[in-house]
């Protein structure tokens, strides 16, 4: 039985994968079945964006020995409970968040702003490390990031809080320095622990801003203070490093691996944005990171085409009305259509293949007003959001490779020893081979099927589509699990999609091994579709009996509040279709239960399996927890 969970998806290497699960296994759920125990109430903020954590055996402060279940807000409040009876042990507050705005948010689903983020717990020491964005009068304006330090016996703090405003980085090679202003910054991405640092990964609020840009921050947790620094880039901007929650991986040897989202790519200015990006922190007195490798499919000039790009640049009033990091241009363009809105689209070829079809509804009544909002606010290809670091990075030790997908729903396997370090001019027309050959293997199509998209093209351009008719966008990390049956397998879930399993063996060639018949956000208007996918976790006992554990939402629940759905599935014995493929068996539905398994669909957050039950975060302001029926 694991003992603790101190990290996202439980490990560094992000594997999503719990496998020392003795009680909650496919065996005994699928005779027992599973039961809706209690619920644990966060009263501050319903909208739970950090994913629970769970430590055992801990003495608490009143002297029981106790397992606890930790759960940052994003009201900025820290709770711990007691993980078999429920009971609140306790809650910390850190300071006052940011009101809900249009600022940060386009379509108002959020109340605050606060802790985004999934801390982390250095179990040894008995502190969790969270980051808040804190405001002294509740605007975006006042906001700043702290990063704070908790005992988790008894909530208190170990030092004061520490303000992560006015970080530099000096680039080598006399590249500008850059100062981090986090009043630009949205800190999404999952803290990570790695040698008495903590490294607090950041993207930024409006993407299409000049301003965007992903930072890496490191904080030496014995001496309290900011020991290292990096920007994703420098001399153009985007880049940003929120993976849709998903921390960085980080290899046995202390390689430090993200993925960045939309952004320019000139790494001899110091510019990384649509890469998979291979850090090492040197510590010490003169602490810093070091790129050591990076790996980009394409580049955004080359997904809009020259003149559309040329056009963003031009653009002199791209910083006064800049789009929001969650407003998707696909659905605000198509949803705009639906609704009869004039659209007055910067590039002529934007969505000219796609006709829709949908009538008014109830969804597009609620986000006319987002819609309206952001028109005119448009200023790039709906093309040019692809946005390579909307998935996180997985480290497969077994095949020494980094998994990594984005927006495209396309699986690029990284080398994680020697990424391939690409240029610009390969990655001009009639160069994409040579770089396509540093991977282990060729890319895949790998959250859905489309035998008319080519995975890799000779022209990125040829990737501007719908495949099926709507968007299978990666959100987060895929599961990796070292199955007694299958060898090394990963599951994918993306949007619109079906949840998919696969095999990897140990030179990083990935087979497809089974796919469900579940499909997220059914219910969303297509085209696009709706966000963000599947929510997944897994629990197996030593590569045996394992299970998978999803959420996903009926409607879109990156532009309204969706209701989930909750499944749990077979991990590794598989059904046999008509046709001779593979399918995932259900053996557990919220479908076929009553009301009580009702709740909001908490966007990019995932549930864990831990000693016998499931924590299943939501957006109702509480974490439900599931067990076996008796």
């Amino acid at each position: 039985m694991v003992a603790s969970v101190t990290t996202r998806s439980y490990d560094r290497a992000r594997t999503g994968t719990n496998n020392s699960e003795t009680v909650l296994t496919a065996t005994a759920v699928r005779s027992r079945g599973i039961v809706k125990l209690f619920s644990l109430p966060i009263p501050d903020d319903p909208r739970l964006e950090a994913q629970p954590l769970a430590v055992g055996g801990l003495h608490t402060a009143d002297g029981k020995i106790r397992d606890l279940i930790f759960q940052a807000s994003m009201g900025n409040w820290v709770y711990a409970f007691d993980a078999v009876t429920g009971e609140k042990i306790w809650a910390t507050n850190l300071g006052r968040p940011i009101v809900g705005t249009r600022a940060i948010d386009g379509h108002m689903t959020n109340v605050h702003w606060g802790i985004l983020s999934t801390p982390v717990i250095d179990e040894g020491a008995g502190i969790l490390y969270a980051c808040a964005w804190i405001s002294d009068d509740g605007s975006v304006a006042k906001g700043q990031h702290f990063l704070a330090a908790l005992r988790i016996r008894d909530g208190s703090k170990v030092h004061g809080l520490l303000n992560l405003e006015g970080a530099v980085y000096t680039p080598p090679s006399g590249l500008p320095v850059q100062k981090f202003v986090s009043a630009q910054r949205k800190q999404r991405s999952a803290l990570t622990l790695t040698r008495n640092h903590v490294l607090i990964p950041f993207g930024t609020i409006a993407e299409t801003s000049k301003t965007a840009r992903g930072w890496l921050l490191a904080v030496d947790v014995h001496a309290w203070r900011l020991a290292a620094s990096w920007c994703s880039t420098v001399t153009g901007s985007g880049g940003g490093l929120w993976q849709s929650g998903a921390g960085p991986a980080l290899a046995p040897d202390g390689s430090i691996y993200v993925i960045t989202g939309n952004g320019a790519f000139s790494p001899q200015h110091g510019d990384f944005g649509e890469s998979i990006v291979r850090l090492a922190l040197h510590t010490g007195s003169h602490a810093h990171f070091e790129v050591m490798s990076w790996w980009a499919p394409w580049t955004d000039a080359n997904r809009v085409g020259a003149a559309a790009d040329a056009a963003t640049a031009d653009d002199d009033d791209n910083d006064e009305l800049p789009l929001p990091s969650n407003v998707s241009l696909p659905s605000v363009i198509a949803h705009a259509r639906r609704m009869g809105m004039t659209l007055k689209p910067r590039y002529a070829r934007e969505m000219p293949h796609v006709a829709v079809t949908s009538g008014r509804s109830a969804t597009d009544a609620q986000i006319a007003p987002v819609v309206a909002h952001h028109m005119e606010a448009m200023n790039e290809s709906m093309w040019g959001d692809q946005d390579f670091g909307s998935g996180g990075p997985v480290y497969v030790a077994s095949a020494h490779a980094i998994l990594a997908a984005g927006k495209d729903g396309i699986l690029y396997t990284g080398n994680a020893n020697a990424l391939g370090k690409t240029q610009p001019g390969e990655l001009a027309a009639g160069h994409f081979a040579a770089n396509y050959n540093r991977l282990l293997m060729p890319p895949i199509l790998y959250t859905y099927f489309d035998p008319a998209v080519p995975p890799a093209p000779a022209s990125p351009m040829e990737l501007n589509v719908f495949p099926g008719g709507a968007t299978r966008h990666l959100h987060g990390t895929p599961l990796l699990f070292q199955s007694a049956t299958h060898g090394t397998m990963h599951f994918v879930g993306g949007e619109n999609s079906a949840l998919r399993a696969w095999s990897i063996a140990a030179d990083g060639r990935t087979t497809y091994l089974a796919g469900g018949n579940e499909i997220a956000s059914p219910q969303s208007p297509r085209p696009p579709g709706g966000m963000p996918g599947w929510s997944i976790t897994l629990a197996a006992n030593n590569g045996t009996d394992g299970i998978i554990v999803a959420m996903v939402p009926y409607q879109d629940s990156n532009m309204i509040l969706s209701p989930g759905r909750f499944l749990v599935y077979d991990a590794q014995n598989f059904a046999t279709n008509p046709d001779g493929s593979k399918r995932l068996q259900v053996i557990w539905d919220s479908e076929d239960w009553g009301p009580e398994h009702a709740f909001m669909h908490p966007k990019f957050n995932r549930p864990i399996v831990w000693k016998g039950r499931i924590y299943r975060p939501t957006y109702d302001g509480r974490i439900d927890v599931y067990g076996l029926t008796n």
